[in-house]
């Protein structure tokens, strides 16, 4: 119950985000991930990444995401205390993460920097990851693209992707 309210709570901070957004040449973003395959060792743009994730996109970025991290990038260990009676929850082992993230598609790869919050004794047990990526760039469609995607999700279940998308091109 506790893991459904976390992750519907972020679900709901990322749609309150999406209502600030700005018109122009923007587009909102909706869609939904895949489970994910982690890996070590992979590049992007001739550069090597020690911590890889590439995870399946279905709705309007239809494609890959791939999460990619260096050791010196990669996390955060936040301390939560072993006492259950001192929050009413039991020992989580949390991490903040943060990292490059492409989102690859049939017209262009979109450039994120990424800030991944996940709890890691239940991740890999249908726990929550979210995600909050900040578009840099892109190629192709996306080039000079701005704006934000969040993810929230599970390793082996998927989730949901929202956000909004700004580019000069925007057929």
């Amino acid at each position: 119950m506790r893991k459904q309210l976390f992750v519907w709570s972020l679900l709901l901070a990322l749609c309150l985000a999406s209502s600030s957004a700005t018109a122009g040449g923007c587009k909102k973003i909706t869609g939904s991930v895949g489970a994910s395959y982690y890996y070590v060792g992979c590049s992007y743009d001739g550069m090597e990444y020690l911590h890889c994730l590439d995870t399946p996109v279905k709705g309007k970025l239809k494609g890959t995401w791939r999460f990619l991290s260096n050791p010196d990038w990669n996390a955060v260990e936040l301390t939560v205390p072993e006492n259950p009676d001192d929050l009413g929850v039991g020992s989580w082992d949390l991490w903040v993460v943060w990292a490059l993230g492409v989102f690859e598609t049939k017209k262009g790869d979109i450039i994120t920097q990424e800030t991944d919050m996940l709890n890691l004794d239940a991740y890999f047990d249908f726990g929550a990851l979210s995600t909050m990526s900040y578009i840099i760039g892109g190629t192709g469609k996306y080039e000079g693209a701005t704006g934000w995607l969040g993810v929230v999700a599970t390793e082996t279940e998927g989730g949901v992707l929202r956000g909004e998308i700004c580019t000069s091109k925007t057929k």
